[in-house]
């Protein structure tokens, strides 16, 4: 019967490290089992006594100090995890745990794998994971697994994230929650479960809905989730189907330099940067318990999305199809062809001449058009469409136990189509740096991509005797990759040869295997130690932006596809935990050292000239350090305390394009900017990750009806991208031909700490208020920064010659000082 069901992660969670912040102050049970999956279906639990590798569990994410997004929540949570919002979109974050990310983006090489479910949540263009999509007052637990479990599949590089939502069953009743707060913030959620005893079927619906207005300039947002899941118990069988729909309107403004953020730490560097995302997910699972105790589940879900993306920004397309030139301020000027101060003849024409609806056709006078070196249009708007299309399958065995052996069998399939088309429209900017087009949009990408994934994996639980467990696994990839390239005409480069296109049939293939022991010293304290490898295979969007001759760029332009290999990724990690009670105080500990060498690792490397680059194989990486943790619980306190030492660098050596770093030269050791390399060595740190994470939390249940809890998050400095080789510094270089050049940072961005309030109060049973304080002393701090060449002056003019471009480090900046008051109402 349904009392047999196992839970599908945990049947209590007791986190190691977080829980104190994450939910209301209370006395934990030392007996109560806390168990862990192993595997992305149901039926491979574990107790975590027994666990041969790290756990980091949260619970009731939407309780949290933050409540705006999956990425801020884990972030707050999870040890070891940093959240990098370039954008300054809480639900467009980079969520980085060891050194290992997954995004919401195109662009950052991803390495984490996320499920929902039993559901893998990374798409198939680019292997992001869509968080707007993913209703977080819907989700019961989640954790996040190392990468020594390959058991989850392709991109489980650092580990996977795994979530569960609710069901009927473990929420039952009506909850409604009502938000107000600065920046226009506002959130409105219902959420309802309740069981049908006659017919045994459990329901549960979850609407969701938040817009702010953003703290940055122009950076509105909305996001409008619902979800829905039934389950039928039918004697020893369970059925789950759920449904969830999402529609989001983001506005993420990006990164911004020094100099503008000095003046107001709100605005941009150019408008607008806007993402729409509309999708929605079915899914059934299904397990049958039976009588000899073996265990079948199986699972089946089918994800539509579609994503429309709009950016203006400098105007960085080299099109030689159509004579379009990258912008350069002085280059007019140097040609001879136009006056000081105009950048194209067409571009500085009355837009009645300029623009042509519906066509891509150039003046033939236009320099532009005769020769793409002598003139361009300093402003571009850019338009991408994603369409991407899912279907999965999942099966699981689970045989009957037999001696000390819990042996399981696995088999997982994945397809996936997308579309993706990319455009872009010349023009010329306004005062408030948006871009007015003057010409009709020009198709730069028109490619369908399809991604077949098979997966076969098996372990075996083995119990030694009453202390020791040995976990045996190991999984089966065969993946391929495969791109249509439609585009009419298509590509060229500078000496007028054609791009390969974007044709491509690519497989890959591997087996990963893991070990790991644990070895109970005392109840509730385990040592262990794991070791194991997991792959990923290059995704469509890097395979379409691989070739040095035909450079693209990012999130959304592509041009060429040679061969990539796929990354592999060994991690070996130990540690020991514990638990333990004195009087009425409760403690946990435990300590964790991790390893993961990636050999292949892919990067996005710069051409020197903005933001164009390829993708290409690195070589090798390292990520290793240490994680403490530690907390306390009374009735009435808790505290928590984590610490990561994070040692992530290069272990190859490599020539890498950056535009903006003081120490780059050109091919013949001279120093340059435009078109200059650095050198990277084995041991330069790699940049956007910070070798120090502090989080520290605690709670004072002041009465009964009063929770008062305060958290910091803290993180020592981090190199800035394009700071590869570690070595930029701020001066004055002498470039042969272009004289003196200042470089106006260090290629570092400071650490910081970050601190946070809030205040739960029950006026009854069934209405509590809510109140929270983030950045109590309005920090100023970055989440991470890159180098670049500003082409704008400090009023926010173009620039009328190259040597007055500023090169400094352009900042993705935290939240400022933000409150916000609600009300959750239960009955």
């Amino acid at each position: 019967m349904f009392a047999r069901q196992h839970s599908h992660w945990c049947t209590r969670v007791v986190a190691l490290s977080v829980s104190s912040f994450l939910v209301p102050v209370y006395a934990q049970q030392l007996e109560e089992i806390e168990v862990i999956s192993t595997t992305p279906l149901p039926g491979a639990v574990i107790s975590v006594d027994q666990a041969p590798f790290s756990v980091k569990k949260i619970d009731s994410l939407e309780q949290n100090s933050s409540r705006e997004s999956i990425s801020r929540s884990l972030f707050r949570g999870i040890s070891g995890v940093q959240v990098t919002d370039n954008q300054g979109n809480p639900y467009q974050s980079d969520v980085t745990y060891r050194g290992f990310s997954v995004t919401p983006l195109l662009g950052t090489p991803p390495g984490l794998s996320v499920y929902v479910d039993g559901v893998r949540q990374n798409e198939t263009f680019g292997d992001v994971v869509r968080f707007d999509a993913i209703p977080q007052s819907a989700l019961k637990e989640v954790a996040v697994l190392p990468g020594t479990m390959p058991q989850f599949g392709l991109n489980s590089l650092g580990g996977a994230i795994v979530m569960q939502t609710k069901s009927g069953r473990d929420f039952q009743g009506t909850q409604v929650d009502a938000e107000l707060g600065d920046s226009g913030r506002t959130r409105f959620g219902i959420q309802k479960g309740w069981v049908d005893e006659p017919t045994q079927r459990d329901f549960y619906v979850n609407f969701n809905s938040f817009n702010e207005d953003g703290w940055r300039v122009l950076s509105p947002s909305s996001v409008i989730q619902l979800f829905g899941k039934m389950g039928i118990v039918s004697g020893d069988t369970q059925t789950n189907f759920s449904l969830a729909l999402y529609e989001s309107d983001l506005n993420g403004n990006g990164v911004v330099p020094r100099s503008f953020y000095e003046q107001n730490r709100a605005q941009s560097y150019t408008y607008f940067d806007n993402t729409q995302n509309t999708g929605g997910q079915f899914a059934v699972d299904f397990t049958r318990y039976l009588q000899s105790g073996a265990e079948l589940t199986a699972n089946a879900y089918y994800r539509s999305s579609k994503s429309t993306t709009f950016n203006g920004d400098g105007n960085e397309n080299e099109d030689y199809r159509f004579g379009v030139a990258e912008f350069e301020p002085d280059r007019a000027e140097v040609e001879g062809n136009l006056g000081p101060g105009t950048y194209n003849v067409t571009c500085s024409a009355p837009a009645s001449t300029a623009y042509a609806p519906g066509t891509v056709t150039f003046d033939e006078n236009d320099p532009a058009a005769m020769e793409p070196d002598s003139a361009d249009c300093p402003g571009a708007n850019n338009r991408g469409v994603l369409n991407q299309d899912v279907v999965g399958l999942g099966l699981q065995y689970a045989l009957a136990p037999f001696g000390a052996h819990k042996v399981l069998l696995g088999i997982q399939l994945e397809f996936g189509k997308s579309d993706f088309r990319r455009s872009y429209a010349l023009g010329v900017f306004n005062n408030d740096r948006t871009v007015r087009e003057l010409y009709a949009p020009i198709e730069q990408v028109n490619v369908e991509a399809n991604n077949r994934q098979f997966g076969v994996y098996a372990q075996d639980v083995w119990t030694l005797n009453d202390k020791t467990t040995v976990l045996l696994g190991g999984r089966y990839n065969h993946a391929s990759v495969k791109t249509t390239d439609r585009l009419s005409p298509v590509l060229i480069n500078e000496e007028g040869e054609a791009s390969p296109g974007l044709n491509n049939d690519y497989t890959y293939q591997r087996f990963n295997p893991s070990v790991g022991i644990a070895y109970q010293t005392a109840a509730r304290s385990t040592w262990y130690a794991s070791a194991g490898t997991s792959n990923r295979v290059p995704t469509p969007v890097e395979l379409a932006c691989s070739d040095p001759e035909f450079p693209c760029l990012l999130p959304n332009a592509m041009a060429a596809d040679p061969f990539l290999e796929q990354v592999i990724t060994t991690t070996v990690e130990g540690g020991y935990r514990t638990r333990w009670a004195g009087g009425n105080n409760q403690y946990g500990f435990s300590f964790n050292i991790f390893h993961a060498n990636n050999k292949n690792d892919i990067l996005f490397v710069t051409d020197g000239a903005g933001s164009g680059g390829f993708f290409q194989n690195y070589g090798k990486t390292r990520r290793q350090g240490v994680e403490l943790d530690f907390d306390w619980e009374t009735h009435v306190w808790n505290f928590g305390a984590s610490y990561q030492y994070l040692d992530a660098t290069f272990q190859s050596a490599a020539r890498l394009a950056s535009e903006g770093n003081s120490s780059a030269v050109d091919l013949n050791g001279d120093p340059a900017v435009e078109g200059g390399f650095i050198q990277v060595q084995p041991g330069n740190k790699i940049p956007g990750l910070a070798e120090h994470n502090v989080k520290l939390s605690l709670g004072y249940k002041a009465s009964d009806a009063t929770t008062l809890f305060v958290d910091m998050q803290a993180q020592s400095e981090q190199y800035a991208r394009g700071n590869e080789n570690n070595q930029h510094q701020a001066g004055i270089v002498n470039i042969p031909g272009d004289g003196p050049v200042e470089f106006k940072d260090n290629g570092r961005i400071p650490g910081f700490a970050v601190f946070n309030l809030g205040v739960n109060h029950a006026l009854n049973k069934n209405l509590t208020l809510i109140a929270r304080l983030n950045n109590l002393f309005d920090r100023e701090y970055f989440n991470g920064a890159l180098l670049g060449g500003n082409i704008f002056d400090r009023n926010g003019a173009l620039v009328d010659d190259e040597g007055d471009i500023t090169y400094e480090s352009f900042l993705a900046p935290g939240t400022p000082r933000n409150a916000w008051v609600g009300v959750s109402l239960k009955f």
